[in-house]
């Protein structure tokens, strides 16, 4: 009879593990889907850095050096946190549905709707939100900053000049906070390398050319160093055409005191206005008239008894603007120097230093979505149903990530259970099942006592 009760026990314990064990089994295997991720996804990526080589006497050598700076890690939210609605089991022109959905937020106070998309495409047919029911933790767990690294230009000199920035912002915007530095010794390969450059020359008389090749003097980005090397000329353009007022020139005459003046070969009376000759006097200068103009003539008086006069001419000259583009290729020398190799982390802001993992059911209806009016017991109803549900789908998703952790409780309450209906059998009578045991402990000895045995007559 004993063995009996401890065999009907072990029974009832193996089947209400094994009752909660089907449950959790049932929701892990509903769970093995993985949650939608879209737009709140959390990605680890993982960028190779710079590849270094040596060259061969132990110092580190760089093919093309310079700073870099690089993204190694991220996890985070993205998309301000919108989740995907998965629609695969919704039947083609049906008028609502409802569905399971997993978001992830910095704050889980926060409402639903923002992480919702508003409408979704389902068999062609677009449908929106109708409503929702409250959303329950989870999981939570701790934002992982971005890491990213940083490489500097190869430097000579004390490094204390060249020490890494303590914070800086990335090219994603975010604060970077430094988080280790290493120096390096480096020494860069002669290479060569392609550049370019626009020089602009400034009132460029007409009938002068700019120089076909011109050395210029440039800083290697790599090195830091200042490189000098000839360029060809490739184009030029003319920006600006403008008369400048600057012309001018001196005359000499010889002979004043002559009637007849020789200019050019041209006999001119002595008292003759020059201003009626200045044509000819661009001609003596090889001066082209319609890109220079002659507006006065100065002349000086007469100096004791000098048969010399002179005269200043003044006018404008047509002139230019250009920017002339030099380029070609250079070789650049190299350099042994030093660089820091750093490794920043993403400053992370106090609001956004946990994630959590939320789930919500959404009922979503075709057309506009607008709600029928229902009565406070419909609702009453809805947001109980609603909140077991959920309550079982969050249970069922952290049994889907710490299986182990969750399964303890679970056979812990179907061990309690089993226990309290094996001690009410316990103490009920082996031979009328309606009474209670008198003595609360079966054995021969006390049976043979009990008024029910003698009705038995057996044990």
């Amino acid at each position: 009879m004993r063995r009996t009760l401890k065999n009907r026990t072990c029974a009832v314990i193996l089947a209400g593990t094994l009752i909660a064990g089907c449950q959790a089994g049932t929701a892990w295997a509903d769970m093995a889907e993985p949650f939608p991720m879209t737009g709140t996804e959390r990605a680890a990526v993982v960028e190779p850095a710079p590849v270094m080589e040596t060259d061969g006497t132990g110092e580190t050598t760089k093919e093309s050096g310079g700073e870099t700076l690089e993204n190694i890690a991220l996890t985070r939210l993205e998309n301000d946190g919108i989740a995907a609605v998965k629609t695969d089991g919704v039947e083609a022109g049906a008028d609502q549905f409802s569905t399971k959905v997993t978001y992830q937020t910095y704050d889980p106070d926060e409402n639903a709707a923002a992480h919702l998309p508003e409408t979704v495409e389902v068999n062609g047919e677009t449908y929106h939100v109708l409503e929702w029911k409250t959303p329950l933790v989870v999981s939570k767990e701790a934002t992982r900053p971005r890491t990213m690294s940083y490489e500097s230009e190869v430097f000579t000199g004390d490094e204390a000049e060249h020490m890494p920035e303590q914070e800086v912002t990335g090219e994603d915007g975010l604060n970077y906070v430094l988080q280790s530095k290493t120096l390096n010794m480096q020494t860069t390969k002669e290479r060569s390398e392609y550049k370019e450059t626009t020089v602009s020359y400034k009132s460029v008389e007409a009938g002068v050319q700019i120089q076909d090749k011109k050395e210029i003097e440039f800083q290697d980005t790599d090195t830091g160093q200042t490189v000098k090397a000839p360029l060809n000329l490739v184009s030029q353009t003319v920006k600006k055409e403008y008369w400048d007022d600057t012309f001018q020139f001196d005359i000499t005459i010889h002979g004043y005191d002559a009637d007849i003046l020789v200019l050019n070969g041209k006999e001119i009376p002595k008292d003759s206005d020059l201003m009626d000759y200045k044509d000819d006097l661009l001609a003596i200068l090889h001066l082209n008239p319609s890109a220079y103009r002659i507006n006065s003539i100065d002349l000086q008086p007469v100096e004791g008894e000098s048969d010399i006069r002179t005269a200043t001419a003044y006018g404008s000259k047509l002139v230019r603007d250009i920017d002339a583009v030099y380029s070609g290729t250079v070789t650049l020398p190299s350099i042994s120097g030093k660089t820091w190799s750093c490794l920043y982390e993403e400053k992370i802001p106090d609001e956004e230093q946990t994630i959590y993992t939320m789930s919500v059911t959404v009922s979503y209806e075709k057309g506009d979505g607008t709600a029928q009016s229902k009565s406070l017991f419909e609702r009453v109803k809805d947001a109980v149903v609603g909140f077991i549900t959920a309550a079982y789908q969050a249970a069922a998703a952290a049994f889907e990530e710490h299986p182990v952790i969750t399964s303890i409780p679970v056979i812990l309450a179907a061990a309690f259970i089993a226990f309290l209906i094996t001690r009410k059998v316990r103490n009920r009578c082996i031979y009328n099942g309606e009474m209670k045991c008198l003595y609360k402990k079966h054995n021969k000895d006390i049976c043979k006592s009990c008024p029910h045995y003698r009705q038995r007559n057996s044990v």
